[in-house]
């Protein structure tokens, strides 16, 4: 169960803080990696394109072309996937342990008249 809330809460808090622009490409290119965040350290990244060159002897080598980051992802982070997992497991284990207690809490008899 822990897991799973985890996981949630993980992608739940990595997505929202990870929205990217879109870069415009040719049809020619096709990204292998868009600009963005890493999932596992919250850092950003540039993009990563494969075009297609047409040459005068008729042949198409594949060209890759890296981008840098763009400015508007340079100053920020996203909350990585692990940290968001650490945080949902540790918040479903505690309230667990603390159902647990609460319910094994000795009972105080009522008083006597």
């Amino acid at each position: 169960m822990a897991g799973l809330v985890g996981l949630i809460v993980g992608f739940g808090a990595y997505l929202p803080t990870a929205t990217a622009s879109q870069m415009l490409h040719t049809p020619e290119c096709i990204f292998r990696q868009e600009a963005g965040f890493d999932l596992w350290t919250g850092l950003p990244h540039g993009a990563t394109l494969e075009c297609s060159e047409v040459r005068p002897d008729g042949s198409h080598p594949i060209v890759t072309q890296d981008y840098p980051i763009p400015a508007d992802l340079a100053a920020r982070r996203a909350i990585p996937v692990p940290l968001g997992f650490a945080a949902g497991a540790l918040v479903v284990l505690v309230a667990s342990t603390l159902g647990g207690v609460w319910r094994e809490a000795p009972r105080l008899p009522p008083p006597r008249a």
